[in-house]
């Protein structure tokens, strides 16, 4: 890695922490694309390094030596769980790093004039998010565990449904070709997807237990599996200040087009944040409107507007979200509002 020299400038505050200097990361899955900038916002260093927490504290080490001088922030996008890696190196190395939504470097690039997009280029722009305030500090997430495990078995009921298509197709096209072997073998991969799902599902409820884990589950529609799952993609309902917060969070929130002087919803749902989240809420909603007169009203209502399914089950989702992070914060179990009680 190339020396530089860095212009001397006084400390600058941004998001709370007095820094100089930024690293932004464009991370992939595989590799880490870095740039370095000073207090300007102009690029001092670049380059690239493995997605592994060893090779990374090594390069972080290395900047931070060369420019010994300098205060640093890390900065990177949230992006799926690949940019955990980088958080626990800077974990271990004591460095602050700021976490931002993908939706700002959007508006970064909408805001830039460059030529074509290459990896550097995108890392320079998510330093320059950290550099202009954007993001906020990570703090180690107190449910990880418990994210990756739902996330798990989500994918695994994702695979098992994929699973019994195809087995359906493969045993109606052979017909009576298929051998008892062949046969077994089938019967075998959906007995093994089910027993991992079993062994996830009781491991995500381990990794959670605890009153919040309980209290969860007084709420219509949701059972142990489901509020182990809002917990982990949640973690802290502290970051969330709003319901619509949390709301936008979970991608619920409706996309909005603008003419002119006039702001109008689209109906069609931004997907902008955990589709995780989203999808256990989906399911849990389509519950609740069934067995609590509540979200009964919702759902009803808005199939009387001529919405449908989804777009009403969506709404039923909304108000989940928000009794959710009540019970959560208040600490206490769900009760049916005296006006929906007989």
């Amino acid at each position: 890695m190339s020396k530089k020299s860095v212009v001397s400038t006084n400390t600058k505050t941004f998001a709370g922490l007095s820094a100089t200097c930024f690293i932004g990361f464009d991370v992939a899955k595989n590799k880490l694309d870095w740039s370095f900038i000073n207090a300007q916002g102009i690029e001092q260093d670049y380059g690239t390094v493995s997605n592994n927490v060893d090779e990374i504290g090594e390069t972080l080490s290395v900047i931070t030596g060369t420019y010994s001088d300098e205060v640093f922030n890390c900065v990177v996008e949230a992006t799926s769980t690949y940019h955990y890696v980088l958080l626990e190196a800077c974990q271990i190395l004591n460095l602050p790093c700021l976490v931002y939504n993908p939706i700002l470097t959007k508006q970064q690039i909408k805001g830039s004039v460059r030529g074509k997009k290459t990896d550097r280029s995108d890392a320079f722009l998510v330093a320059r998010v950290g550099w202009s305030g954007g993001g906020r500090l990570y703090t180690p997430e107190p449910y990880l565990t418990a994210k990756y495990y739902a996330r798990s078995c989500q994918r695994l009921s994702a695979l098992g449904g994929s699973f019994q298509q195809y087995k359906g197709h493969i045993t109606k096209l052979l017909e009576d070709e298929l051998t008892a072997d062949a046969l077994q073998t089938l019967k075998g991969i959906k007995q093994a997807i089910d027993e991992a799902k079993k062994q996830l599902s009781k491991d995500l409820a381990k990794s959670v237990k605890g009153e919040t884990l309980n209290r969860l589950q007084t709420i219509p529609g949701i059972g142990e599996y489901i509020a182990g799952s809002i917990i982990g993609e949640i973690q802290d309902i502290g970051r969330f200040p709003r319901s619509k917060h949390l709301i936008a969070y979970a991608g619920l929130d409706t996309k909005i087009r603008q003419s002119g002087n006039v702001l109008n919803s689209t109906g069609k749902l931004t997907k902008r944040g955990s589709s995780y989240l989203r999808h256990s809420l989906f399911i849990a909603a389509n519950v609740a409107r069934q067995h609590d007169e509540q979200f009964k009203a919702i759902y009803d209502k808005k199939r009387a507007e001529g919405k449908t399914y989804k777009e009403a089950n969506c709404a039923v989702s909304r108000k989940l979200l928000k009794v959710v992070r009540s019970v959560w914060l208040n600490g206490k179990d769900y009760e049916l509002p005296e006006e929906f009680r007989e």
